[in-house]
């Protein structure tokens, strides 16, 4: 996944697998290397007709920490797009890096 230009505060990777032609397995998972109040990585899904789906990996504790989350969508396999971002201590996201689109 891009990092944020500027920023060395989220590293965020992950996976995808596609399942059949209906269903995909999407895992994200961020790890925070520098401080700020909230780091995270998303991944949005989307479905033939456009609408959207999301999975998101966030931390709140701090330099060293990672979490990572998964989830399978049904139906949402026509595109896959994921980007970083960094929070701040009132729910709004600061910045976000380059969206990369995976299919």
């Amino acid at each position: 996944m891009p990092s944020i230009p500027g920023d060395n505060v989220v590293s965020a990777y992950g996976s995808y697998e596609k399942i059949g032609t209906a269903r995909v397995k999407v895992t994200m998972c961020a790890k925070q290397t520098g401080t700020a109040f909230s780091v995270g990585a998303i991944a949005l899904v989307y479905s033939a007709s456009g609408s959207s789906q999301n999975i998101g990996a966030t931390i709140l504790t701090g330099p060293g920490n990672s979490r990572c989350v998964s989830n399978t969508f049904i139906l949402y396999t026509a595109h896959l797009k994921v980007h970083a971002f960094i929070g701040g201590n009132n729910g709004t996201i600061v910045k976000t890096g380059p969206v990369l689109t995976l299919y």
